[in-house]
């Protein structure tokens, strides 16, 4: 079996160290000790977290479909008076 590897780590000290640093956990245990492989374990952070932070993004839309504050102001529009803009008790 042919595997290229940058580190000489395994596949799953590989899958292991992106968990870690994705999660922002940060061990130590497992670290880039080459130039390259610092560089790459930078580049690696910033589209890891990019990419991590945008499908957290997408749950949040998919979850709030008119966003958190937008609802907060609907619900104030339904209970408040529309003369005066005062807020109504419902009860």
């Amino acid at each position: 079996m042919h595997s290229l590897t940058l580190l000489g780590w395994s596949w799953i000290d590989s899958l292991y160290f992106s968990v870690i640093i994705l999660t922002t956990v940060g061990y130590g245990d497992l670290t880039p000790e080459t130039t390259l492989g610092n560089l790459f374990a930078i580049v690696y952070i910033l589209i890891g977290l990019g990419i991590l932070l945008a499908f957290i993004n997408l749950v949040v839309q998919h979850s709030f479909p008119q966003g958190i504050i937008g609802r907060r102001k609907n619900q104030e529009q339904e209970n408040s008076d529309p003369l005066t803009g005062t807020i109504t008790d419902s009860n």
